[in-house]
């Protein structure tokens, strides 16, 4: 039986991480700016085909746009209106933005990503075990089966909720964090500093993300990203006048912790099992650690070096592929 053929309109780090996870199971048409990117997505396994612009997505079932977030609302709504038959989707953070287009229009926002961008960032396993929001905006059932069926079949895990949920949920866990890390590195240092804290940069390094990309998500999700602006300072304030007071600030850091030790119990989020090794600072003591781990067939996904071993506990940092690897590991290097 013919493989069905989805189009993916930006072949980018979300864009390319997901033609890479549907190809073999769907062909894909990718469609680029650049020659020398359309060589590279055809060459690095990220699309079937190469589209020469947007009206050439007439063989496909359905069209994914992964272009800037600024540019979605006005490119679904033109491919909705030229492809009525097909379903369109997209992979945007802010999920209002597609409220009232007409025609078969799915909603999506892979929950996950770096912060890398462009096509050569994209990973195979981006996506894999990620939450992948759906919004279904004009109640096509059989619009909402079929990219279920295709989030799955990119290894992540689909959720359905509506616009308005979406958007207020994800300014708490990441539009807000995003906020929240520029505004630390810009109050905190001066970006000369010779000596950093792996625990700063561990906290700040969704600051190395897009600025542009940021910018657009602030105006998109400005009122739920202002309301919880106000009660994270209001939370900070508070906090600074118990600080500046003398006043036992135990139960206020106990209070968080317990939060944070229950949402990475529950794992309701993707990625994230990571191992910190403490190692001797000596020649061969990582080469020795992944042998161990290698042998007894671990993926590891990346590693690092940290430097500064504050609130860590360990000199090498080790990012696994799921929960099963990573207990695994610590018990091999236990």
């Amino acid at each position: 039986m013919a493989k069905d053929k989805i189009g993916i309109i930006g072949l980018g780090l979300i864009g390319g991480s997901l033609g890479m996870a549907l190809r073999g199971r769907y062909v894909v048409k990718g469609m680029v700016h650049r020659s020398e990117d359309a060589e590279y997505a055809l060459s690095a396994g990220i699309a079937d085909e190469i589209a020469s612009g947007t009206d050439d997505f007439g063989d496909c079932t359905a069209l994914i746009v992964c272009t800037p977030l600024s540019i979605v609302r006005e490119t679904v709504e033109n491919l909705a209106a030229a492809y009525p038959d097909k379903i369109i989707s997209d992979v945007g953070s802010v999920k209002g933005i597609l409220r009232g287009i007409k025609g078969r229009v799915i909603g999506g926002h892979p929950m996950a990503g770096t912060e890398k961008s462009g096509i050569r960032a994209a990973k195979e396993r981006l996506l894999e075990n990620a939450y992948y929001i759906l919004t279904d905006y004009n109640g096509d059932k059989t619009a909402l089966e079929y990219m279920t069926e295709l989030v799955r079949e990119a290894g992540a895990l689909p959720v359905l909720m509506d616009a308005e949920a979406h958007d207020k949920l994800v300014c708490k866990i990441s539009h807000l964090v995003h906020m929240a890390a520029y505004s630390l590195v810009d109050s905190a240092t001066t970006g000369d500093e010779e000596i950093v804290g792996s625990g700063f940069m561990d906290t700040t390094r969704i600051a190395s993300s897009s600025p542009e990309f940021w910018n657009t998500v602030a105006k998109m999700n400005r009122d739920n990203i202002v309301t919880d602006m106000d009660a994270y300072i209001s939370t900070l304030k508070a906090l600074r006048d118990d600080i500046a007071g003398g006043r036992d600030i135990t139960p206020f850091l106990a209070r968080a912790k317990a939060k944070r030790d229950k949402i990475a119990h529950a794992k309701k989020y993707p990625n994230g099992y990571i191992l910190y090794v403490d190692v001797p600072d000596c020649v061969g003591s990582i080469a020795r650690v992944l042998t161990k781990l290698t042998a007894e067939g671990i993926s590891i996904e990346n590693l690092s070096v940290v430097h500064s071993r504050e609130g860590t506990g360990g000199a090498l940092r080790l990012e696994m592929k799921d929960e099963k690897d990573c207990k695994k590991a610590k018990e091999i290097l236990s």
